[in-house]
């Protein structure tokens, strides 16, 4: 374990420099140019259900449905520049209904957001992320501390057309994959289509006017926790587990932003697959796939 921390960290540290002198001649290139004004405050609030389907692993333990809240908040310091200082918090809740299986009826994160972004307008460019925080079940103490850490930056391939997004992210309490590369394609052909070819939501957009989005897409959320001590689970090696807990959607729906700085998308679709993934201790229980809905809310000021 402290092998793979110390791998983490010299990871992310060399990432860190790596993007800060690629961004140097940049800033340096814009000189005392003053940038266009960047939303300082940002919200988001989103909720979801799942309906109800068969959790199994070699067998099934009964139907049990799935509702996510999650509330973010984050504000931008002007550090000189193009670039930012981004402070904020980050609560997230997945809630289960009860079934015979020894998982989690909660799991749930509380997290600081302590970052930096490079911003181009009012879009960002590149940026560094630490959520350092408690993801846990019920039990926020060491245990359950983390702090993921993400970065990425966006190159233009064609401007105005195609953007390429490159990024790294490493969780120190995740089972399966540690450290996950990210990647993927922005590509705009005209002002009424988009599609954006990344995780965790890969979207084609159709943009008829300024108010109203019409949305076609996958999802990919969850995220890693530490369940809560008990003596009397069963297998035993579930006693305070690391769980990896992921969702995988396919659907689509609709944005109204009635002005520029707030957005409402409304969607819904069919959940693939929920699946718990106790990687480090070797079980996993999956969940058949069942119709969801979801709302999300988004302002900027």
């Amino acid at each position: 374990m402290k092998n793979l921390v110390r791998c983490l960290i010299l990871l992310s540290f060399a990432t860190v420099r790596a993007w800060g002198l690629s961004l140097r001649g940049e800033v340096e290139s814009i000189g005392e140019e003053k940038p266009e004004t960047v939303s300082r405050d940002l919200i988001e609030i989103e909720s979801s259900y799942v309906l109800g389907s068969d959790l199994h692993r070699s067998g099934s333990f009964g139907d049990q449905d799935a509702i996510q809240n999650s509330f973010s908040y984050a504000h931008r310091i002007l550090l000189g520049g193009h670039l930012y200082l981004h402070l904020g918090i980050d609560y997230n809740r997945f809630d289960f209904s009860r079934t015979a299986a020894p998982v989690p009826t909660q799991l749930q994160s509380v997290a600081a957001v302590i970052g930096v972004d490079y911003m181009h307008d009012n879009d960002v460019g590149a940026f560094l992320q630490v959520k350092p925080g408690f993801y846990t079940e019920d039990s926020f103490d060491s245990a359950s501390f983390d702090a993921p850490i993400t970065l990425g930056r966006i190159f233009v391939l064609q401007t105005d057309h195609l953007y390429l997004f490159t990024g790294l992210n490493a969780s120190f309490l995740r089972g399966r994959f540690p450290v996950i590369p990210i990647a993927g394609l922005i590509w705009m052909p005209n002002d009424k289509w988009k599609v954006l070819g990344m995780l965790p939501e890969p979207r084609v957009i159709y943009s008829p006017n300024d108010k109203w989005d019409f949305w076609a897409g996958g999802e990919l959320t969850g995220g890693s926790f530490r369940t809560d001590r008990n003596s009397a689970i069963f297998p035993t090696k579930l006693n305070g587990a690391q769980v990896d807990y992921s969702e995988y959607r396919v659907g689509g729906g609709l944005i109204y932003s009635p002005c520029n700085d707030v957005s409402v998308d409304i969607g819904g679709g069919y959940s693939i697959r929920r699946e718990f993934d106790f990687h480090r201790a070797g079980i996993r229980y999956k969940a058949d796939g069942a119709p969801y809905l979801r709302m999300e809310f988004k302002a900027k000021f």
